[in-house]
């Protein structure tokens, strides 16, 4: 009996032991398992951090040229005119088109962005505002025989605005830009700098007008002033890079109202419309 209760004993133990090894064999598979798991997640997390922080990084590097908003316009008023369709003066009413030698012009304003980073990595949306629109034309004298249709006479040399004269005004507005960094996805230190915006502005500016030589019959030459003021209404583009570049902007002002201000030639308040494209360098800082 004693045998045999020692032979049950050893085989029981043998299981035992064998079970117990078994089973630590598997914990021991389980937990080398359960730590490449581990080590696997920890390797997809650094991936994700070192993405994110390129993109930081990246951000941070673009955010020079992202900032560069304030922008300065050097106009050149190309095709450029103003003109009337009621005329007042004691003989009649005619309409007439008068287009200045040259214009240059000066604008200064800055761009708000609704966000800190482009939409899609490509579009901001903006408003703009141009505290400083300062515009000056230089208009030659209108022979009056090319007015046709028209009585001559001395009513005819009364109205001031066939002379030579010259114009300044000065205004602000406000509106609505896209701004889009095409080039961003490239993540190219050159390309990635350019800069296309579009836009569309409304304002109201006040405009002087020096007149000289008002020629009236039986007295000296003299020069005579007018003041008018009204609303305008642009829309334009420009591409830029950095710094620097180019736009073009077609404007145009609604009944510009001038009034004269020697009762010598004054024809009452004057309505006027011009319209101007404007070709301009732009600095932007």
């Amino acid at each position: 009996m004693k045998r045999i209760a020692l032979s049950v004993i050893t085989i029981v133990c043998a299981l035992a032991g064998y079970a117990m090894e078994s089973n630590g064999s598997e914990m021991a598979y389980s937990a080398g398992a359960s730590n490449d798991t581990t080590v696997m997640t920890l390797e997809q997390i650094i991936a994700q951090e070192s993405r994110s922080q390129y993109d930081n990084d990246y951000a941070r590097s673009m955010s020079s040229v992202w900032g560069k908003n304030t922008f300065l316009n050097l106009i050149y008023n190309a095709p450029h005119k103003m003109k009337s369709d009621e005329f007042p003066s004691t003989t009649g009413v005619f309409s007439r088109e008068y287009k200045p030698k040259w214009g240059v012009g000066l604008e200064w304003g800055h761009t708000f962005n609704f966000h800190s980073r482009p939409l899609g990595s490509v579009l901001f949306i903006g408003l703009d505002y141009t505290w400083m629109d300062l515009n000056f034309n230089k208009y030659d004298y209108d022979a009056l025989d090319d007015f046709k249709d028209y009585t001559p006479g001395v009513e005819v040399h009364n109205l001031p605005w066939h002379n030579e004269k010259m114009t300044l005004s000065y205004g602000m507005s406000i509106g609505p830009s896209l701004t889009f960094y095409p080039f961003t996805s490239i993540r190219n230190s050159g390309v990635n700098k350019f800069r296309l915006q579009v836009y569309f502005h409304v304002g109201y500016c006040a405009e002087g007008a020096l007149i000289k030589n008002v020629n009236f019959e039986g007295s000296d030459s003299k020069n005579g002033y007018a003041f008018g003021h009204g609303m305008f209404m642009g829309y334009g583009a420009n591409l830029s890079w950095d710094f620097i570049g180019v736009g073009l902007e077609l404007r145009n002002a609604n009944n510009m109202k001038f009034k004269a201000t020697d009762k010598d030639y004054d024809t009452g308040k004057m309505k006027m419309k011009e319209e101007t494209t404007r070709l301009y360098l732009q600095f932007r800082f």
